[in-house]
């Protein structure tokens, strides 16, 4: 059976030769930056059709074009996507049209050396050596270690669990939350959401690595910061939504906290007023956690993995069950 395929032109030149075994199966049709629709290996008459979304996809100028594609297909058999979360309202829309969905948990490495990098240019004190440098100041400034550090990981799936077993091979100390409980290698502790109250004045670091869920949303508010230990480091890689800015930019501004480090916001791209873009105790990133090429080619090997699962008709790799887009 012969079905069309969506993907991005960056996506598809990397992955057009791993694609030729399939040529008989499958009719690429490559979506430029610039929103045009090519068939690099000719048109298809297929009403049928599968997808990949990636990076090069979802922040490009073309991105609705590339949903509005898929939402006019007359029939979406199988929707792939690089990305871990479902939460955006257009991979809610894909879900609900896509007869099967799958997703990615292979940049959780790239994040997880984000996170290593917040905590030792924190601890390390990165700015005022940067500061230093730059005013030609021969400062011999200390630095804390991060094995004298305690983190507390707010959601322990992929991300959380990458991030935990950096930071214990570096000698901290690693305190996963997650609703399942039990242990892990990644971890010196699991507690469940239930204990969080008492677990946030307990650690230097506190890692948000979470979904956005209604239950998840603002969770980091105003009770969470004056919970959390004074002159202690705040870190967000899930999504924006599970924090309450306001709250956040209010406790920075009393000290409670010493500094946040957010690769996520509610807002992205940031407005150009924001106050996080100047607050002398935000170290920002516009979402970059997991933009390495090494995320980008295992994110690949998974599609290409699935690919053949797909057209064998055998369950797929990070399957996502339709009933999470009810």
């Amino acid at each position: 059976m012969m079905r069309k395929f969506l993907v991005h032109a960056k996506t598809f030149a990397r992955i057009e030769d791993a694609l030729k075994p399939f040529a008989d199966q499958i009719s690429p049709i490559v979506l430029s930056d610039e929103g045009d629709l090519k068939h690099p290996w000719g048109e298809s008459e297929a009403t049928a059709a599968i997808a990949y979304g990636t990076t090069d996809a979802y922040f490009s100028p073309a991105v609705m074009t590339f949903f509005k594609t898929m939402l006019d297909f007359e029939q979406l058999d199988w929707f792939q996507s690089s990305a871990a979360g479902i939460e955006h309202p257009m991979l809610q829309a894909i879900g609900k049209k896509a007869a099967v969905y799958s997703g990615s948990h292979e940049q959780s490495e790239a994040i997880a050396e984000w996170v290593i990098w917040a905590g030792l240019d924190h601890f390390q004190g990165g700015p005022a050596r940067r500061a230093a440098q730059a005013a030609h100041n021969w400062e011999r400034l200390p630095f804390r270690e991060i094995s004298s550090t305690h983190w507390l990981v707010i959601g322990f799936g992929a991300i959380g669990q990458s991030s935990g077993r950096r930071l214990r091979a570096l000698g901290a100390e690693v305190t996963g939350v997650r609703r399942s409980g039990g242990s892990s290698e990644a971890a010196d502790q699991i507690i469940t959401p239930g204990e969080l109250p008492a677990a946030l004045g307990r650690a230097d670091v506190v890692l948000l690595s979470l979904p956005l869920t209604d239950d998840t949303e603002n969770m980091a508010n105003a009770a969470f910061f004056e919970s959390m230990q004074p002159g202690s480091l705040f870190v967000n890689v899930g999504r924006g939504g599970l924090v309450d800015e306001g709250a956040l930019i209010a406790a920075l501004d009393r000290g409670q906290l010493a500094h946040a480090s957010l690769d996520v916001v509610r807002e992205e791209p940031l407005s150009a007023d924001h106050p996080i873009w100047a607050h002398p105790k935000i170290t920002l990133t516009p979402h970059i956690s997991a933009l390495t090429p090494q995320s980008g080619q295992r994110t690949d090997k998974v599609f290409l993995t699935n690919l053949a699962l797909f057209l064998e008709g055998k369950p797929l790799k990070n399957q996502v069950s339709p009933a999470e887009f009810s």
